[in-house]
C-alpha cells in the first residue's frame, strides 16, 4: 500500500501544534498563572477553573483534555503527578485533598471529588454545608470512561477501574474492579 502525502495533512499538524503552544501560553501565564505546572504540559482544549482558591500542582508531561474542570476550594489541594492524562469532560474537585499518582490515566467524563453535601434534619441542602475526605489515587492506575470516585476513597498502585463504575470504597493495588458499586473482580499478577 503506497503512502500518500498531502499538504493538508502537514498543515493540520502545524495548526494543531501552534494551537497547543498558544493554549499553553494562555493557561501558564494568564488564566492559570497561579498553578504550579511541570514541563511539557499538553492543553488539548478549554479548561474550567472558576472560583479556585486552593492550590493546584501539575507534574511534568501531563495531558489535559478538552473541557475538563479543576475545582479547588480554599485550603484544598489538587496534586496531579507526572505522565498523567486527564481526558475530556472530566472533573477533579478538592475541598480537602485529591492526589493523582504518576502515570495514571483518567478516561473521558470521570468525576473525582473529595466532598459531598451534608444532609442534616431540619436544614436545607444549602444550609448544611459540605463534608470532605481526601481522595488518593496511586501510580499507574487506569480509570475507565465515566467513572465516579467518591470522597474518602484510596485506589492502590497499578489498579484498573472499569468504565461506568462508582467507586465508594478503597481498591487495593493491582486490582481489577468494576461495577456500581465497584467491586474487586480479581487481583492482577
Amino acid at each position: 500500500m503506497a503512502m500518500t502525502h498531502s499538504p493538508g495533512r502537514y498543515l493540520t499538524k502545524a495548526i494543531d501544534r501552534t494551537a497547543n503552544a498558544l493554549r499553553g501560553l494562555w493557561y501558564r501565564h494568564i488564566y492559570l498563572s497561579w498553578v504550579q505546572f511541570g514541563r511539557t504540559i499538553t492543553f488539548a482544549g478549554p479548561i474550567r477553573c472558576a472560583g479556585v482558591t486552593g492550590s493546584i500542582r501539575i507534574g511534568d508531561r501531563v495531558f489535559l483534555g478538552p473541557n475538563i474542570s479543576l475545582a479547588v476550594a480554599e485550603g484544598g489541594s489538587l496534586v496531579i503527578g507526572r505522565d498523567v492524562s486527564v481526558n475530556q469532560g472530566s472533573i477533579l474537585s478538592a475541598r480537602l485533598s485529591v492526589t493523582v499518582g504518576d502515570g495514571t490515566r483518567i478516561g473521558d467524563h470521570c468525576s473525582i471529588r473529595d466532598s459531598d453535601h451534608r444532609i442534616e434534619a431540619g436544614r436545607t441542602l444549602l444550609e448544611s454545608g459540605f463534608q470532605a475526605q481526601a481522595v488518593k489515587i496511586g501510580r499507574n492506575v487506569w480509570i475507565g470512561r465515566q467513572v465516579t470516585v467518591l470522597p474518602g476513597v484510596t485506589i492502590g498502585d497499578d489498579a484498573i477501574i472499569g468504565a461506568h463504575s462508582l467507586v465508594n470504597t478503597d481498591i487495593p493495588a493491582r486490582a481489577l474492579a468494576f461495577g456500581t458499586p465497584a467491586r474487586v473482580q480479581r487481583v492482577l499478577a
